[in-house]
């Protein structure tokens, strides 16, 4: 079974943007591999604000690659993205279950708070950017139970930034 996995960049504080939304604070250290980490996967989710940011970038689907866009609100979306309104749960179990690699979780406080509620997601790798906001977007909107996470490990890079990985256990507590 395909795992499906969540990786965001966060203020040590807890946020996913600053309190305008900007993210400027976001500093990549030059160590950071990501051509090397996107091989894992094949499929991405997006928010419905993370694509539309993608959209204003002109940032094109990549080939090969499926894309999928999670939204109520849009009735379309660009060639190279398909688009889920409803029966998410459904439609994730059904993707987890195809041939294929893992898929990853983009972007969207409100997307993986959904994905958490239904039990979806397999692992979680927050990267912790070394600042503090004070306020903004936390990383997970409203969840409807706690959910334990389990360390797996730690990578520090020499900027500071901490990412820490680790699996999802909704059953523990």
């Amino acid at each position: 079974m395909r795992k499906l996995v969540a990786g965001f960049a966060c203020s040590v504080d807890g946020y996913i943007e600053g309190p305008h939304g900007e993210h400027d604070w976001i500093k990549v250290d030059k160590e950071m591999n990501f051509a090397q980490q996107a091989k894992r996967y094949d499929t991405y989710f997006f928010g419905r604000r993370c694509y539309e940011a993608l959209k204003a970038l002109a940032y094109p689907a990549s080939p090969g690659v499926r894309n999928y866009v999670f939204s109520t609100t849009l009735s379309t979306v660009d060639e190279g993205y398909t688009l889920i309104r409803e029966n998410i749960k459904g439609r994730v179990l059904q993707m987890k279950e195809e041939q294929g690699k893992d898929i990853a979780v983009y972007g969207g406080a409100s997307l993986l708070a959904s994905l958490l509620n239904e039990e979806l997601v397999d692992e979680l790798s927050i990267v912790f950017i070394p600042v503090l906001l004070g306020s903004g977007k936390p990383m997970v909107e409203v969840i409807h139970k706690r959910v334990w996470l389990t360390y797996v490990g730690t990578r520090t890079y020499s900027n500071g930034t901490v990412e820490i990985y680790y699996t999802v256990n909704y059953a523990a507590g």
